[in-house]
């Protein structure tokens, strides 16, 4: 008997379920609650954490592109006192849902990894054993604290600069950060965005860790659950905690097709496999049209695999913060702008905190969108949401 050959998806119906998979298909989502905050961090593996604050933070710019105004101060209780969530890595530095905890554990065991090892950085941020020690005991005694609580050690008379152009931080900030990355700290809350440190015996649930091959795994389960269906491609860092290996990688989609855990499929266009998982099948012809308007952080998940973006919405994006201003095509903190399921336009905002002023410095269209004036109206209104939830009081846009 001849084998089945793939079910053959359109690129509409990958689109609706990526959408759908981060909450991003019906447009605003109903408020945010616990449940709904829980749920989005298990469909798209997380929220990633970044100082840059043009607006604001990128996991609160994240949440509010979805369910619209939120208090802020109800996220950070449900990820620090009520523990629904905790901060370590998941595609970068993440807000992670509580469940996947265990291979988080696993990942503790396993670092430093070996491609950090054999960075070529590696050896001048590391950390003496001395520093370490240091820290644990000063934390073992005082509990929760953060970076500014130590002072320059003598080995932080030597500022190297790391390959980036940036200061290498003072030695016990480090430790802090590798002791984190290792499970022996863990960082249970913010104060002004800087982190808190307290010893993660006192603050991690005790599962059992992942198995390896579990948390080898995660990589494949956790970007599948991000965006529905995909090409080994477009999985590629959506997830870099695990961080796989072209073999390692072959391995786990092997494990996974014999175990029949997911499926592979066609998709119309492209010639590679995609893979999805089997419930997330069920019921992808009943999926709504994309519907609503929003603006995108640019750390936003549905941003993580930017081929994928490309391919799929036809949309290159890149972030151009570390571009030099001149060399900027679009701005420093671009906002793409998400309608109806397509990328049309994006723009380039900064908040005037002193003045109370959001100011859009730039917009651009793409070159298929032409906007009408009920779209003008609906970004108007997204743009004064914006302003209201990051503090402003006025908007200012560009004569154009």
């Amino acid at each position: 008997m001849p084998l089945a050959s793939p079910p053959e998806f359109s690129v509409d119906q990958v689109r609706r379920l990526w959408l759908s998979r981060q909450q991003l298909l019906t447009l605003p989502a109903p408020r945010l609650t616990r449940p709904r905050f829980v749920k989005l961090l298990e469909s798209t593996g997380g929220l990633q954490v970044d100082s840059v604050n043009v607006l604001d933070r990128a996991h609160y710019l994240t949440l509010w592109s979805r369910f619209g105004e939120y208090r802020r101060a109800l996220v950070d209780r449900w990820i620090y006192r009520d523990q629904v969530a905790y901060e370590y890595w998941g595609h970068e530095a993440s807000i992670l849902p509580i469940a996947h905890l265990p291979c988080g554990l696993r990942r503790m065991k396993r670092f430093p990894p070996l491609r950090w090892q054999q960075a070529a950085y590696w050896s001048r941020y590391d950390t003496s054993e001395e520093s370490k020690r240091r820290v644990m005991r000063l934390i073992k005694q005082h509990g929760p604290l953060m970076s500014s609580d130590f002072e320059l050690s003598p080995n932080d008379q030597r500022r190297d600069v790391l390959g980036w152009g940036s200061l290498l931080p003072k030695e016990d900030k480090r430790s802090l950060q590798l002791l984190w990355h290792a499970g022996k700290l863990a960082i249970v809350g913010r104060r002004n965005f800087h982190k808190q440190y307290d010893l993660a015996s006192r603050h991690y649930p005790k599962p059992k860790a992942a198995t390896l091959n579990q948390y080898l795994d995660s990589w494949l389960h956790l970007g599948l659950s991000g965006c529905g269906i995909a090409s080994e491609k477009h999985l590629q860092n959506y997830i870099t905690g695990p961080n796989l290996t072209a073999p390692e990688r072959a391995a786990v989609l092997e494990r996974a097709l014999k175990r029949r855990t997911i499926v592979q499929v066609r998709v119309d266009g492209f010639s590679e496999p995609f893979y999805a998982l089997p419930e997330h099948l069920e019921g992808l012809d009943r999926l709504a049209e994309p519907t609503g308007l929003t603006l995108i952080c640019p750390f936003d998940s549905l941003l993580w695999q930017r081929l994928r973006a490309e391919q799929l919405l036809d949309f290159r994006y890149r972030v151009e913060i570390y571009v030099p201003a001149k060399k900027r095509e679009f701005g420093y903190y671009v906002l793409p702008i998400l309608y109806n399921g397509q990328f049309v336009g994006r723009l380039d905002p900064k908040l005037h905190r002193e003045t109370g002023e959001l100011e859009i410095r730039s917009v651009h269209w793409e070159p298929h969108f032409r906007p009408s004036r009920a779209f003008r109206r609906q970004l108007d209104g997204k743009l004064n949401e914006l302003a209201s939830f990051v503090g402003a009081s006025a908007v200012r846009c560009p004569p154009s």
